[in-house]
């Protein structure tokens, strides 16, 4: 564990967690895309804190440090029932929630099952409109034990430190974010048991994460969106598309910036979320 981070059991799964500022603090939580970890709030934690907010990052289940059991259902919906049942053991009732990317996601499948333990919240280029998963026969494809062990051999003779630099450098604006540093904080999930298994089960549960419009519409507490205008991850246009749906959500784009604005523009980020 990091400095400030700790290990805590919901629902029997191990769940890495860091806190920073006061715990009387109004609660914010914050959710992490694809492939990321509590290390993608690295540069906004402490801002939350020093602003007198209780700002609390996890590695979702599948990810970071988190277990990884090939059994967890990975789904969306199932980490938003995830998100409420560790609120529960950090005896948090209502909180203000900041998704981003996938964890966008995440965060709308929250909003619609417990409207009443939501007090704001930040997509942060929320995958939130997006295509849909694969067709459900895929999923049990996937988890079809011999093709699931296959899939496993195979992510593990590709997913090398450098392929993953790679991977990382398309998601900035400037590759040169990418330094031999930030990779190694991303690639620390390879370090971990199970990483391939909690991969395989993201993609066999992935075809359980769309939202309709109707159901994103639905959505009513105050957001703000923030977006890259170079993010070629989430495009700015899915970020329009969720702007219209939603009910008079606040709207910052950020010129010059990729897929990730609280990594390459975090004061600014830091800023507009505390405002």
């Amino acid at each position: 564990a990091d400095p400030g981070g700790r290990f805590v059991d919901v629902g029997g799964l191990q769940t890495y967690v860091i806190e920073a500022g006061p715990q009387e603090g109004e609660p914010v939580l914050l959710l992490h895309g694809f492939g990321g970890s509590t290390y993608s709030w690295r540069d906004n934690l402490d801002a939350l804190a020093e602003a007198g907010y209780r700002a609390i990052a996890f590695d979702r289940p599948g990810f970071g440090l988190t277990d990884k059991p090939f059994e967890a259902n990975y789904s969306h919906a199932a980490q938003a029932e995830f998100t409420a049942a560790l609120m529960d053991v950090l005896e948090i009732q209502r909180a203000s929630l900041i998704g981003h990317s996938a964890g966008g996601s995440v965060l709308a499948h929250f909003a619609l099952r417990y409207p009443d333990r939501v007090d704001k919240l930040v997509f942060a280029a929320g995958a939130v409109v997006m295509p849909g998963g694969p067709p459900s026969f895929i999923g049990s494809i996937v988890g079809f034990t011999p093709v699931s062990r296959w899939i496993q051999i195979g992510l593990r003779a590709l997913a090398t430190p450098e392929r993953f630099a790679d991977i990382q450098r398309s998601a900035y604006a400037d590759p040169a974010f990418v330094t031999p540093v930030v990779t190694a904080g991303y690639a620390r999930v390879l370090q971990t048991p199970g990483w391939d298994v909690g991969l395989v089960g993201l993609v066999r549960d992935s075809g359980q994460n769309t939202l309709t419009r109707d159901q994103i519409a639905a959505i009513d507490a105050p957001a703000l969106l923030v977006w890259g205008q170079a993010d070629t991850w989430v495009p700015l246009t899915n970020g329009e598309q969720l702007r219209d749906l939603l009910p008079e959500p606040e709207w910052v784009v950020y010129p010059g910036v990729g897929h990730l604005p609280m990594e390459e523009t975090p004061q600014q980020f830091n800023a507009d979320v505390i405002r």
